[in-house]
């Protein structure tokens, strides 16, 4: 959240992109999680078929970021890192 605020003050409105992307890496995490209940559940494991879908999805996200500005693609980016951010430096 403090990212939004020293965002807000350099980007302005393009700011509220971080959103975007913290909302795409949080629908990506639960792509994973029911890729992996998938994978342990069924006898047929296909595991590229979800793995492609996910990062298509993920280039969406950075697609409709980059429709904005160069900027709005960085941001978006950044939020989408922010959760892999978070899951590095949380403590175990």
């Amino acid at each position: 959240m403090i990212e939004f605020f020293i965002l807000f003050y350099f980007f302005k409105l393009e700011s509220f992109l971080i959103f975007l992307g913290a909302l795409g890496a949080i629908l990506g995490i639960l792509m994973i999680s029911e890729q992996i209940n998938t994978l342990l559940t069924k006898p047929k494991r296909n595991f590229f078929k979800g793995y492609f879908i996910r990062y298509v999805f993920f280039g969406i996200i950075l697609l409709i970021g980059s429709l904005f500005s160069q900027n709005g693609l960085f941001i978006t980016f950044l939020g989408l890192l922010n959760m892999k951010f978070a899951a590095l430096i949380s403590p175990k």
